[in-house]
């Protein structure tokens, strides 16, 4: 089983190729290679030695439920992140906007970008082996339906926790990252999947 660190993998967001989350919903990818992808693979080599020193203590303890990790997984599942972290934002942001106006239209690409959002987002939890929120601690799914103004309201509820995850401390400064934020990113990551679920059941339901 693959299990990058959370705290590892946080570290190589700091530096690699993503742009600084608070200006990231506003600029395009930039091009692959280059300056930026020699830093990425700066940032995976530096964080391999944790990572190793990390599988190692693992082994000892549970050496049937670990998998070393190769530097080609590292940069896999690196790369993953990066496309993910990223295009998470790009979705939010066009989400936000398709719901200027909605009709049939609006509504058929509103559920297309939940459908990648939720998609990439448990891409994301899986890869950076956050954990789920216990049972007890999860909202109930209500049973009513949405209509059009309730729709739009969730969509600024689900704008509002992409955001908070994608500045998350263990994203922008890992440093002192502490219990409280690791906490509040497993909220964020588990609201925008649910979110995403919901706004796109929804929309299903809204369409003519």
């Amino acid at each position: 089983m693959l299990r990058p660190t959370l705290i590892t993998l946080g570290g190589v967001l700091l530096g690699a190729l993503l742009v600084p989350p608070a200006t990231a919903l506003g600029q395009q990818p930039g091009a692959p290679g280059g300056k930026a992808g020699a830093q990425r693979d700066t940032m995976l080599s530096r964080e391999a030695d944790i990572q190793n020193r990390t599988t190692q203590l693992e082994l000892l303890s549970e050496p049937n439920k670990v998998k070393v990790l190769t530097t080609e997984d590292r940069k896999f599942i690196a790369n993953q992140i990066f496309e993910d972290f990223e295009r998470v934002q790009i979705i939010n942001r066009e989400m936000m906007q398709a719901t200027s106006k909605l009709d049939d239209n609006s509504y058929k690409r509103i559920s297309s970008l939940a459908d990648e959002m939720n998609k990439r987002a448990k891409r994301l939890k899986t890869n950076l082996n956050i954990p789920d929120l216990e049972p007890d601690k999860k909202e109930p799914e209500s049973k009513s339906e949405m209509d059009a103004a309730q729709l739009k309201t969730s969509i600024l509820s689900l704008n509002v926790s992409v955001k908070s995850f994608c500045l998350s401390p263990v994203f922008t400064n890992p440093k002192v990252t502490t219990v409280g934020h690791l906490q509040s990113l497993r909220k964020d990551i588990s609201d925008v999947i649910e979110m995403s679920r919901t706004v796109k059941k929804a929309v299903s339901k809204l369409q003519h």
